[in-house]
């Protein structure tokens, strides 16, 4: 382990401040401390934000290895450590696309480093249930999982169940630097669960509105997210939305309903759950009964993402809301015309949920694991995401690499990625208001007769 060249002391802390010493916003925090900020006050604060100078490197990569004490982790270490363990254990979830990113980057991640990569495609609730299962059998040593790819609700489970090591893993990887320093993008909550830096984002799917382009023009579709009912009584049976528990295009749209129509975003966002929140829920039940009367037959619901995208595909409905990487799926496969494609964020948003990984508690290849998130955090294991599966990476910069013929795609309305997500509005769902809605849809909605 590395070992800091000087000690830095309270006294030559104070020594270097007095000298007006260019001292870096990180170095001041890390060097000073909350001490010495409150024995120099408002004016040296005012003073060390004149003095900063944010340097490319400290935006890209961490601190000398010669500046941690002994028992801090340093990523070399932990490389050398991996390639002992020889091996990490990968399980995720997802369509087709998915399957094929996640095997071609075991594959990419074993050549690179040597370290014997599987992966299991399975489903989040049966991984999810085995590291539990483990917690409760005191199984604390050599899970058969090391990455687990999850949704917020899955990773609140596990998070509560004890069932993920918590170590800041996100903090620990070098590339983990590279993901956007706001809420909605993961990197401090997921589906507003705390992550504790846990949680390593690597793909944010984008809900849109979808309209047939060949039948409407942008402005002849609803503009906002609650703006569907009046359409659907103008088009009946032109619009659907899929079973809530079969596709998350369903429960996503609903939940940012939710914000629009019983309260507002700021009312759930990073808060913590409450039934007392959901007393008025009555305006949300009464809008999709009334809905349900205008869509596509009347009291039945696609079973899943790749149901509702086959019915527009088909000419069934018009518009409905819909995934960018389900429609990439079925261009790509040649299932979709591209020329009826329209899609488009309405007003104020829709969500923009960011899955990714955390390694379980127990754990066999627990460096091998880092290293494997820190790999798939990588700008160029991102724009192969965005290439295979056809929704956006969690790191910007992966954009640019991206080919043009991927970004002129119709499920990719935006062009300046940086622009619309570092300074436009992303709304993040409430992983547990989300699946409280889900178990109340059943009786309050589908059991209804249209």
């Amino acid at each position: 382990m590395g070992k800091a060249k000087e000690k830095v002391t309270g006294k030559n802390q104070k020594k270097v401040m007095e000298k007006g010493e260019n001292v870096s916003r990180r170095g001041f925090i890390k060097g000073v401390g909350a001490s010495l900020l409150a024995m120099q006050g408002l004016d040296m604060i005012v003073r060390e934000a004149r003095a900063a100078v944010l340097t490319d490197r400290l935006t890209i990569e961490p601190d000398k290895y010669d500046a941690y004490p002994d028992w801090f982790p340093i990523w070399e270490d932990i490389e050398k450590i991996a390639k002992k363990e020889g091996a990490v254990n990968v399980t995720a979830w997802g369509a087709p696309s998915a399957k094929h990113h996640f095997l071609q980057v075991c594959r990419d991640f074993e050549k690179k480093y040597g370290i014997k990569a599987g992966y299991f495609h399975g489903d989040w609730f049966a991984a999810q249930q085995k590291v539990l299962n483990d917690r409760k059998l005191g199984r604390l040593k050599g899970g058969d999982i090391d990455c687990i790819f999850l949704w917020g609700k899955p990773f609140a489970n596990l998070l509560e169940g004890d069932g993920v090591w918590e170590v800041p893993a996100l903090l620990i990887i070098p590339n983990g630097r590279k993901v956007p320093y706001r809420a909605e993008m993961g990197r401090f909550v997921h589906d507003m669960v705390p992550t504790y830096g846990t949680f390593v984002p690597h793909v944010q799917w984008q809900l849109h509105y979808l309209y047939n382009k060949k039948k409407y023009t942008r402005d002849q579709v609803p503009a906002t997210v609650d703006g569907v009912l009046e359409w659907a009584k103008k088009h009946p049976g032109e619009f659907t939305y899929c079973d809530p528990h079969k596709g998350g295009s369903g429960h996503t749209w609903i939940m940012q309903l939710i914000y629009s129509i019983t309260g507002g975003y700021e009312k759930y966002a990073f808060k913590p759950f409450t039934l007392d929140k959901t007393k008025n829920w009555h305006i949300l039940w009464d809008y999709l009964n009334e809905l349900a009367k205008y869509m596509y037959q009347p009291g039945i619901y696609p079973q899943g993402n790749k149901a509702t995208a086959q019915l527009f595909e088909a000419g069934e409905v018009n518009f409905i809301p819909m995934w960018d990487t389900m429609m990439s799926d079925d261009i790509k496969a040649g299932s979709c015309d591209p020329g009826i494609v329209g899609m488009f964020v309405p007003e104020p948003a829709l969500a923009s949920p960011c899955d990714g990984f955390t390694i379980p508690f127990n754990a066999a290849h627990k460096a091998a694991a880092l290293l494997f998130l820190n790999y798939i955090t990588s700008p160029e294991v991102q724009k192969q995401m965005v290439e295979t599966i056809g929704s956006l990476p969690v790191v910007t910069e992966a954009w640019d690499l991206v080919s043009e013929e991927e970004k002129n795609m119709p499920y990719h309305p935006y062009k300046n990625l940086f622009e619309w997500r570092d300074l436009g509005t992303i709304y993040a769902r409430h992983g547990k208001y989300m699946f409280h809605m889900m178990t109340e849809w059943i009786d309050k909605v589908a059991k209804r007769k249209a």
